[in-house]
C-alpha cells in the first residue's frame, strides 16, 4: 500500500490518497474524513452494476443514499447536476454530510462540483474505479459539467477530503478503458522522467502520476501558470471528443490531442521531423491509435471556445526540444496554420 499528500490552498492544508491492492483498507483510512450521519454515494450505472454492495460493511453505521447517473460523459449535464442537489435537498442531507464519488472521471467531475455546491460545500471523498480517474482525475480539485458550448465550461476548484484508490477495480475494465487511462498517462512522460508502456499497471504506475501531479498542483492549485502544462493534449483533445458527440473516451481524445501537440511543436521549434518521430514512439509504446478524423478547420472552430483561450490567443502546450512540455502563449491565426 503506497500514499501520498496532496498540498492544496497554498500549501496550508492538505489531503490524504491511498493507493492499495484491495479495499481493505478503506475503514481505516478513509471512515475518519466521512463527517455527518449521511453519506450520499454517487455512481453510474455500469460501476453500480458490477459493485452494488462495495460500501455495505464500511458504511453500515451511516444512512447511505445511492444515486446512480447513466454512464457516459452525457451524465455531465446541467439537468442531471440539478437533479442530483435536488435528491440531496429532498433526502435531508445538510452541510455537515459526506458525498462518495465512486467512478470514473466522469461521476468525479460531477460528483464534485454537486458537492462543491450544494448548502455551498459538503464533504467530498472520492473513491475512482478507473485507470484515468485513478492516475490524474480523482487528485486535483477539478470538479466540472459541460453545456453546449463545451466541456467543463461550468465548475469549481473543490478538493476532496481524501481519496481512496482501489487497484483491483481494474481487473473488471474492458482494454478501451484501460488505454483511455493510457492517454493521460502518457502526458506525464512529457513532464518528467516517469517511462510508462503500459505493460505493467500497478500501485507504483498510479502513484509516480500522482506524484508528478501533486508537485505541479502544490505550486499551483488554481491553474494560474505552472498547472497548465497538465493540459498537455487538452486543447485539440476536447474539440475531438466534442465532435465526436462524447462518444470518444476521454483519455484516448488525450492522446489523439498529444500527437497533435507534436506535430505543431515540431513547425513551432523547428526541430524537424525525426525528432518528433522520437517523441510519437511513446504513444506507439502504448498502442494508441492516434488518428483523428476531424478537419483542421473543425477542429479550430470548437477550439476556438475553451476556457484556456484569451482574447485573439490561446495556452497551448508543446513539447520543446528537450522533449518536455512547455506553455506556449499562442496566436489563434497561428493555431490555424499549424493545425
Amino acid at each position: 500500500m503506497l500514499g501520498l499528500k496532496i498540498k492544496t490552498a497554498k500549501n496550508k492544508s492538505s489531503y490524504a490518497v491511498t493507493i492499495a491492492k484491495d479495499f481493505s483498507a478503506f475503514t481505516d483510512k478513509i471512515l475518519p474524513f466521512i463527517s455527518g450521519e449521511k453519506v450520499a454515494v454517487i455512481t453510474d450505472s455500469v460501476v453500480n452494476e458490477i459493485y452494488p454492495d462495495v460500501f455495505s460493511d464500511c458504511l453500515k453505521n451511516k444512512i447511505v443514499c445511492k444515486y446512480v447517473v447513466s454512464s457516459g460523459e452525457e451524465s455531465k449535464n446541467t439537468d442531471t447536476f440539478a437533479a442530483l442537489l435536488n435528491k440531496l435537498a429532498e433526502d435531508g442531507f445538510t452541510r455537515e454530510d459526506t458525498i462518495i464519488t465512486f467512478g470514473g472521471g466522469v461521476v468525479g467531475d460531477l460528483g464534485g462540483f454537486v458537492a462543491a455546491t450544494y448548502m455551498r460545500g459538503v464533504n467530498l471523498i472520492s473513491v475512482p474505479t478507473t485507470l484515468l480517474s485513478m492516475a490524474d482525475s480523482s487528485v486535483g480539485g477539478k470538479t466540472a459539467i459541460n453545456i453546449n458550448k463545451g466541456k467543463n465550461l461550468c465548475g469549481a476548484f473543490y478538493p476532496p477530503k481524501a481519496v481512496y484508490i482501489n487497484v483491483g477495480f481494474l481487473k473488471t475494465l474492458p482494454h478501451t478503458e484501460m488505454l483511455n487511462g493510457y492517454g493521460e498517462m502518457l502526458k506525464y512522460t512529457f513532464l518528467s522522467d516517469f517511462d510508462f508502456d503500459g505493460e505493467t499497471v500497478d500501485e507504483s504506475a498510479i502513484y509516480e502520476c500522482l506524484k508528478i501531479k501533486a508537485a505541479i498542483v502544490a505550486k499551483d492549485e488554481r491553474e494560474k501558470g505552472i498547472r497548465k502544462l497538465l493540459n498537455l493534449g487538452h486543447t485539440v483533445g476536447h474539440a475531438i471528443e466534442k465532435l465526436s458527440g462524447f462518444k470518444l473516451p476521454h483519455g484516448i481524445c488525450v492522446a489523439k490531442g498529444i500527437d497533435y501537440a507534436l506535430k505543431i511543436s515540431e513547425k513551432y521549434f523547428g526541430y524537424g521531423d525525426g525528432r518528433r518521430k522520437e517523441y510519437e514512439k511513446k504513444a506507439e509504446k502504448l498502442c494508441i491509435d492516434c488518428d483523428c478524423g476531424y478537419s483542421a478547420e473543425s477542429l479550430f472552430e470548437t477550439i476556438v471556445s475553451d476556457k484556456k483561450r484569451f482574447g485573439s490567443g490561446i495556452d497551448v502546450i508543446l513539447i520543446n526540444t528537450n522533449g518536455k512540455a512547455e506553455i506556449v502563449r499562442m496566436k489563434l491565426d497561428l493555431l490555424r496554420e499549424y493545425l
